[in-house]
């Protein structure tokens, strides 16, 4: 265990402040017990633990470059900060060290934090620092969150407290306030533009264990669709992350309603097609794919979450997160992004799903946003910050 020790100057001589990295899983859990801010009390102890189960398995890994490093004064925690270097984040397609979950009660113990971090990925060959990115992104989401505090918290997308000061710190340390994120709750349940599909385009639905079986080819579709110009991509691992929220969805939750009659929900012959080819009550509904019906090719892919805080708080399941929307290239502009939003809401809705919201939309420029999301209202935003070092 290395240990740092610093004498800020705002603070009389003596009062010690100490930075300290750790793999002690049991610190660590006090630690977030003492400083995490979580905005929704009910969950605080399921998300704190499921952020130690995340840490204690790259511990584990003794090829992975991870770091947590904890400030205390006076033997009383004050700051935390986990650093790592993701061999599957890539900023820009490009290696880059990551910092996530970082609090600071103060400037000085910011300061010390990031340095710490800083120095830990110098010494392993990386320039870049950037964050926040708090993995597990499904618990922590990625960005501080500076607009939009009066939402409910919802599975995958980040959270602070509103007087966090931690951007304007980041600010005075020399970080940039390089990407801003958007989420977008989602205002009509049919898009227009999703109206009118392509003949050779045809939509389906498929099973946890058949999504498994196909995730090197959703893999490959999200590289093809964006992975080269996205400033953030969580590369291969992703994939699973999606998974493993689905086999969290209680099995009481897939349950048609009674006289169930699809022709109530939609009049849409491609998408009637996809539920007549699918058990209803057995697939994944956080998952339509399109594909080329004559090639067999997948083409477009939309990647929810269900909002698996509502399922840990006891409540019924009613919110999704829309977290990824794929379309190959050479089939933009056909309308296979809007039909997939509308297949997906009315499938979701068969089972009570009444809440739809768009996260981390790269929206560094609001108007494209505003272009490409007509139908939505932007609701919370997030700001990514990052440093050469």
């Amino acid at each position: 265990m290395q240990q740092v020790i610093i004498k800020p100057e705002h603070r009389p001589e003596g009062e010690l402040i100490k930075v300290k990295d750790t793999i002690d899983v049991v610190k660590i859990t006090e630690t977030l017990e003492s400083l995490l801010f979580i905005p929704c009390i009910n969950i605080r102890s399921r998300i704190i633990s499921e952020l130690v189960k995340y840490l204690e398995s790259k511990f584990l890994l003794t090829d992975y470059k991870i770091k947590v490093f904890i400030a205390y004064q006076d033997s009383v925690p004050c700051g935390f900060v986990v650093c790592q270097i993701d061999p599957y984040y890539t900023s820009y397609s490009r290696k880059c060290g990551t910092f996530g979950w970082l609090h600071a009660d103060n400037l000085e113990v910011c300061k010390e934090l990031m340095r710490q971090c800083e120095k830990f990925i110098k010494e392993n060959r990386v320039r870049k620092l950037r964050g926040n990115i708090n993995f597990p992104k499904n618990i922590g989401g990625i960005g501080i969150q500076f607009q939009g505090f009066g939402q409910q918290i919802l599975y995958g997308v980040a959270f602070n407290h509103h007087n966090s000061k931690i951007l304007n710190y980041l600010d005075q340390l020399g970080y940039v306030r390089e990407s801003e994120y958007t989420c977008v709750r989602v205002e009509q349940q049919t898009w227009d533009k999703g109206k009118k599909i392509d003949d050779d385009i045809e939509f389906r639905y498929f099973t946890l264990k058949e999504l498994y079986s196909m995730a090197d080819d959703i893999r490959g579709l999200a590289k093809s669709s964006f992975f080269e110009i996205l400033p953030d991509s969580s590369g291969q691992n992703r994939i699973y992350e999606f998974f493993e929220a689905f086999s969290q969805v209680p099995e009481s939750f897939k349950t048609l309603p009674q006289k169930f009659n699809p022709k109530n929900y939609t009049n849409t012959p491609h998408f009637l097609d996809a539920w007549e080819t699918c058990d209803l009550e057995k697939i994944e509904i956080w998952a339509p794919l399109a594909f080329d019906k004559n090639s067999g090719e997948l083409v477009g892919a939309l990647l929810g979450l269900p909002d698996l805080f509502q399922v840990w708080k006891g409540e019924a399941l009613t919110r999704a997160n829309v977290d990824t929307a794929m379309v190959k290239k050479g089939y933009y502009g056909k309308g296979v992004f809007s039909a997939l939003n509308n297949i997906g809401q009315q499938t979701a809705r068969i089972f009570g799903i009444d809440y739809y919201e768009g996260t981390a939309i790269w929206s560094n420029n609001e108007r494209a946003v505003n272009t490409i999301f007509p139908h939505c209202a932007p609701i919370r935003k997030h700001m990514l910050m990052q440093k050469r070092v």
